[in-house]
């Protein structure tokens, strides 16, 4: 039997769907500078699709990787040479593209079995500069440093022409991405995914077969990796070993744990948070605080983060997702709440 506050009022969900693709119509009336706030959130989007396979990996598995930057980078690299040099349909690429991020999960997944933590991290992070170096020495088909550039996409003869088409489109799948992650974290599968995370002995006491559920992990992950790797490539329309860089990695971990690890929704608050702050709230003060506290202004974003992610651990360490359920709980125990008081 459920706990009184372990149940999810679920009549939101239709409200927040609806008021996402009422959204750009409110922003569009309100400022001139729309697209530039659209561009952000559809950025915002496509991570939080990785995001989301990330927190199953890390957040719900307890497998630590610090190289989704590179599973991205395989994704928009294998869409936009499917689509624009093979000539594959971009409905096909977003088939075809995520389960061969997938394989590549697979098989960084191997190192899992016998290694884990920070030994793991190191790992997917050596991952991230193999395939940066593959991407500069396949310069036949990638660009190589140069960069690669990438063609609009077209969905089911419905051309993307610009970022309008793109908000619409993305979000679609976002709303599927989360779904299929809370499908998957209510599972017998998530189950298992938790069990290892909390403790691997007592999950191999209990039957989960260790190997298979985490090699599953690794490729769920690279999937939704995979995944925000083609909307990345259609949406930017230019990609190059500058986008997928180390720091991408650790900024997609700073997402997960601002938003609060082992929550899929939490996943998307980090996301959001992390992406308006570094494209909106920060660059109004980055020239004069850098200036002031004498710090270049490309170190400006990367102390900022540091320092969010420092008080969040300290202060919040269920992330904002925990701070929403904190807050929830307290109203509902509110005594001047007349269904409450006396129950």
């Amino acid at each position: 039997m459920k706990g009184r506050y372990q149940d999810e009022n679920l009549k939101w969900i239709p409200i927040l769907i609806i008021a996402i693709y009422l959204f750009p119509f409110l922003i569009k009336n309100a400022t001139f500078s729309y697209k530039y706030y659209l561009y952000i959130l559809n950025m915002a989007g496509i991570y939080i699709i990785l995001t989301v396979g990330l927190d199953l990996l890390s957040g719900f598995t307890g497998l630590m990787s610090l190289g989704h930057a590179a599973f991205l980078a395989i994704g928009a690299y294998t869409s936009a040479i499917l689509v624009d040099q093979v000539g594959l349909p971009f409905e096909l690429s977003l088939i075809i593209t995520p389960l061969i991020v997938g394989i590549f999960g697979f098989l960084i997944g191997f190192p899992a079995l016998r290694i884990k933590g920070m030994y793991l991290g190191l790992t997917t992070m050596g991952f991230g500069f193999i395939v940066k170096r593959l991407i500069i020495a396949l310069r036949e088909w990638t660009g190589g440093s140069a960069g690669l550039q990438v063609s609009k996409a077209s969905f089911f003869g419905i051309s993307i022409k610009n970022d309008w088409d793109n908000y619409f489109l993305i979000y679609t799948f976002v709303i599927l991405a989360v779904i299929i992650a809370r499908r998957i974290v209510q599972s017998k599968l998530g189950r298992a995914f938790m069990a290892i995370r909390d403790s691997e002995q007592a999950a191999q006491a209990s039957g989960i077969h260790l190997a298979k559920y985490k090699m599953i992990a690794f490729f769920i992950s690279g999937m939704f990796a995979g995944f925000a790797g083609v909307l990345f490539a259609h949406t930017s329309h230019f990609i190059s070993t500058d986008h997928f860089d180390i720091s991408l990695s650790i900024f997609f971990i700073v997402m997960v744990l601002v938003g609060g690890i082992g929550s899929i929704y939490g996943a998307v608050l980090g996301t959001l948070f992390i992406v308006l702050m570094e494209n909106m709230f920060i660059p109004l003060f980055k020239d004069g605080l850098s200036q002031y506290m004498h710090i270049e202004a490309g170190e400006f974003q990367v102390f900022i983060f540091g320092l969010i992610m420092l008080l969040f651990i300290i202060f919040q360490p269920q992330g904002l997702y925990g701070m929403w359920l904190k807050m929830r709980i307290y109203w509902k125990l509110f005594p001047f709440n007349p269904r409450k008081r006396f129950t």
